[in-house]
C-alpha cells in the first residue's frame, strides 16, 4: 500500500507540469525568451544553427505547460560547466503595443522550468497590488481595528511607493554604474595591481559625476555611495548571475550577508583583507576583498580567473559588448537591471532593505556544500521567498554548532 501511494505521488509530481495553467516568475518589466527546442539559453542558441527564439512572453502572459519536464545536461553560460537543468514546453499568449497598435502573439516553445510557477508570484520590485499614484479614501473601521486596520490597508500602497523609489533611483544610476573597464574581446593577459576593483574600476568612478539622487534619509548621494553601489552590483552579478532565474532572493541573500559583515566592526579583520583605497566604504571593501569573494582574484588555481571579467565588464549597456564579447541579450540586461536595483536598495535604502531581509542575520554562505565548519544551515525568507536552493545559496549560522 505504501509503495502504491509512493508511486502515485511520484507519478503526480512528474505529470504536474502538464495539466494546465502556469505563470512566469519574472519582474513586471521583463521578458523570457521561448525557444523552438529544449536545452537552449541566450548563449548556446546563438551557436546552434537549428535554434531560434519563437516568443518573448512576460509575467502577465497566459501560459500553459504542455509537456513533462525534460532533464538535460546544459553548459552553464557563466561557468562553462555542464549542469543538469529541466525544460518544459509551454503554450503562450501575450499582448504587446507598438506604434499605437496592439498585437497578440501566440505560440508554443521550450523554456527553462526554473522560470515557471504553478501559482502567481509577487514581483520583488513590483507595484504591489496598488498603483503608487492612487490613494484610496479613508473608510471608517467596521471591525474596531482603528489605526492598525488603516495601517494594514495602506501597506500595499506604501510598498508600491517604496519600490517605485528604488526602481527610479536605480534607473537614474544606470549610466553611472557598471561600466565595462576592459576590452571584452581582448581582455588583459594578466591583471594589474593588488586589488582589481581599485586598479580598474575605481579610476573610472572617480571621474564620474555623482548622480543627483537622494538617499532614503533625504540626504544626497555621495561619491562613496556611488562606489559602494557599483562594487556591490559587480560582485553580485559575477557571483550570482546563474541563479537569478531561481529568484531575486538569492542575490539579495548574498547582498545582506555582505551588509552584515560590513556593519559588524568586530569582524572586519575576518572579512576585510588586503589593501583598499581609502575612499571605499566598509561595504565596498567587504565585497571587493578577493579572499572573501574570489571572483576578484586575478588568478585561480594558477590560471587567469574567468569570473573577474564578468565583474569588470557586466551587461550594463545594451549597445556594447559585455564579458562574453557580444551585445547582451534582453534576459542578460534584465539580470543587470535587477542587480542594480538590489545594490541601490541595499546602499541607498538600507532601512527598507534590512526590513525586507530581517530574517538573515548570518555572516557565511556557500553553494553546493554538505557542511561548513560545523555550522547549522538555516533557511531565511526574503521578499516572501525561502532561501532553500543549495546549488545557489546556503546560509550558515555560526552561533549553532
Amino acid at each position: 500500500m505504501r509503495f502504491i501511494a509512493l508511486l502515485l505521488l511520484m507519478t503526480t509530481s512528474v505529470n504536474a507540469w502538464a495539466d494546465g495553467k502556469a505563470y512566469l516568475d519574472l519582474e513586471e518589466d521583463q521578458i523570457l525568451s521561448v525557444f523552438n527546442k529544449p536545452g537552449m539559453n541566450w548563449k548556446n542558441c546563438s551557436a546552434d544553427p537549428s535554434c531560434r527564439p519563437v516568443g518573448w512572453p512576460d509575467r502577465d502572459a497566459s501560459v500553459e505547460v504542455i509537456s513533462k519536464p525534460r532533464k538535460m545536461k546544459v553548459e552553464d553560460p557563466y561557468t562553462g560547466t555542464m549542469q543538469m537543468e529541466e525544460y518544459v514546453q509551454i503554450k503562450y499568449s501575450y499582448v504587446r503595443e507598438r506604434d499605437g497598435i496592439t498585437y497578440t502573439q501566440q505560440g508554443t516553445g521550450w523554456v527553462d522550468a526554473a522560470y515557471v510557477s504553478r501559482s502567481k508570484t509577487k514581483a520583488v520590485y513590483g507595484a504591489a497590488d496598488d498603483k503608487s499614484e492612487y490613494c484610496p479614501p479613508m473608510q471608517k473601521s467596521t471591525t474596531g481595528g482603528g489605526a492598525k486596520e488603516v495601517q494594514k490597508s495602506l501597506s500595499g500602497i506604501q510598498s508600491a511607493i517604496a519600490n517605485k523609489g528604488v526602481k527610479e533611483t536605480a534607473k537614474a544610476l544606470k549610466d553611472s554604474v557598471g561600466a565595462c573597464v576592459i576590452n571584452p574581446k581582448n581582455p588583459p593577459a594578466a591583471y594589474k595591481g593588488e586589488n582589481p576593483f581599485d586598479s580598474y574600476v575605481l579610476p573610472h568612478l572617480k571621474k564620474q559625476a555623482v548622480p543627483k539622487v537622494t538617499r532614503e534619509d533625504g540626504k544626497m548621494m555621495t561619491q562613496q555611495d556611488l562606489i559602494t553601489v557599483d562594487a556591490l552590483a559587480r560582485t553580485m552579478y559575477a557571483e550570482m548571475a546563474r541563479c537569478y532565474k531561481h529568484g531575486l532572493h538569492y542575490p539579495m541573500a548574498v547582498a545582506k550577508i555582505a551588509v552584515n559583515r560590513a556593519n559588524t566592526e568586530s569582524r572586519h579583520k575576518e572579512f576585510i583583507k588586503g589593501s583598499h583605497h581609502g575612499g571605499k566604504s566598509d561595504l565596498a571593501k567587504v565585497v571587493t576583498t578577493p579572499s572573501q569573494f574570489n571572483l576578484w582574484m586575478k588568478t585561480h588555481n594558477g590560471q587567469k580567473n574567468g569570473p573577474l571579467a564578468h565583474a569588470l565588464c557586466p551587461p550594463s549597456d545594451k549597445n556594447k559588448p559585455f564579458w562574453s564579447g557580444a551585445k547582451p541579450s534582453k534576459e542578460e540586461q534584465d539580470i543587470w537591471e535587477n542587480t542594480l536595483r538590489i545594490a541601490t536598495e541595499a546602499v541607498l535604502f538600507p532601512k527598507k532593505f534590512n526590513a525586507r531581509t530581517s530574517q538573515l542575520k548570518q555572516f557565511h554562505y556557500t553553494s553546493g556544500m554538505d557542511s561548513f565548519f560545523g555550522m547549522k544551515q538555516v533557511f531565511p525568507w526574503i521578499a516572501d521567498r525561502k532561501v532553500s536552493k543549495n546549488a545557489c545559496v546556503q546560509v550558515w549560522d555560526g552561533g549553532v554548532k
